[in-house]
C-alpha cells in the first residue's frame, strides 16, 4: 500500500529533523562555542514538532499498535539528550587540540537522531497500514 504523503505531518516533520541535522552539519565546522546551542535548538525544535505529530497521529491508532511508535519516541527522546551531551563536552574542548574530535562526536549524535526519526516514521507508517488492514476486514 502506498501512503500519500499530502498532508502527512510526520512525513513533513520528519523532513524537517533530517535538514536541522544537515544544517547542523554543514554549519557546524565554522561554528563557535557559543554558536553550538542554536544549531542543537533548532534540530530540538525540530524533533518536538516531529513528536507532537506522531502524538496527533497515535491518538487515531488502535492501543494495540502503538509500542512500536512508543519505543521510536523514547529512542528519539534519548538521542536528543546524547546530542546536548556531545554539544555541552563539544563547548568544553572547544579551545584544545581535541576539538574536532568532540564535534566529530556531536555530529555522529546528530546523524543517529535522524536515522532514528526515519525509523519513527516507518514505525508509524507500519502502524497505520496495520489500523487501515483492520478497518478494512
Amino acid at each position: 500500500m502506498d501512503l500519500d504523503r499530502t498532508n502527512d505531518h510526520v512525513f513533513d516533520n520528519t523532513t524537517g529533523v533530517v535538514r536541522a541535522v544537515m544544517e547542523m552539519s554543514n554549519k557546524l565546522q565554522y561554528a563557535k562555542a557559543d554558536q553550538y546551542v542554536i544549531l542543537v535548538k533548532e534540530v530540538g525544535l525540530a524533533l518536538k514538532s516531529l513528536l507532537t505529530s506522531v502524538d496527533e497521529v497515535t491518538a487515531r491508532i488502535p492501543s494495540d499498535l502503538h509500542r512500536e511508535i512508543e519505543m521510536a519516541h523514547k529512542v528519539l527522546s534519548s538521542d536528543m539528550a546524547n546530542l546536548i551531551e556531545k554539544m555541552k563536552l563539544a563547548q568544553k574542548y572547544s579551545n584544545t587540540t581535541l576539538d574536532q574530535e568532540y564535534k566529530k562526536g556531536m555530529l555522529q549524535s546528530g546523524h543517529i537522531l535522524a536515522m532514528d526519526a526515519k525509523n519513527l516514521l516507518d514505525a508509524v507508517d507500519s502502524a497505520r497500514i496495520k489500523s487501515h488492514q483492520i478497518n478494512q476486514s
